[in-house]
């Protein structure tokens, strides 16, 4: 009985850790929130495709985007040129693109919530890495709408600095 005990055990165990994509990884005590989960997934889906119109759809109409060193953006509308002058110029360089996300907190109420994590840019041209690894700490603010669609309220971002040489 006990070894049974165990196996289930080991089984639901790899079953959660498997759950997370390698687009999304929650750290140890953050709870996955399938709603929110899902705008990272779209985010990361939106970003192979260099699709800009999709990643604009998981903000707010009234959203805050805080890009480092550069003026406060309000609103999805201003928001949109910011990813297609970003993806016009992947596509342009012939390259594509991935981005992952590791969360390293979470808070989420039935109509707000919040994460802190880092995010992970690659580019490729021919299918080889170029360009190096971009990555950058974030913090967001989701809220659930009046059509009952999570979406990012606030994203603010600044790079990392680069891990030091040995």
């Amino acid at each position: 009985m006990k070894i049974i005990t165990i196996l289930l055990l080991l089984f639901f165990v790899s079953m959660t850790a498997n759950a997370q994509s390698g687009d999304l990884i929650l750290e140890k005590g953050v709870a996955a929130h399938k709603e929110i989960d899902a705008i990272y997934q779209t985010f990361s889906d939106a970003y192979r495709t260099l699709d800009a119109e999709k990643v604009t759809n998981l903000y707010s109409e009234t959203a805050a985007y805080l890009p480092p060193n550069d003026d406060i953006l309000q609103g999805r509308n201003a928001i949109r040129p910011t990813f297609k002058s970003f993806f016009d110029w992947v596509k342009k360089e012939g390259r594509t693109m991935t981005i992952s996300f590791q969360i390293l907190q979470r808070k989420a109420d039935k109509n707000l919530a919040y994460d802190v994590g880092i995010y992970t840019i690659r580019q490729f041209k021919d299918g080889a890495p170029v360009g190096g690894l971009g990555q950058g700490k974030f913090i967001v603010v989701a809220v659930r709408e009046k059509d009952g669609k999570w979406r990012f309220q606030v994203d603010g971002y600044s790079d990392l600095k680069p891990p030091k040489k040995q």
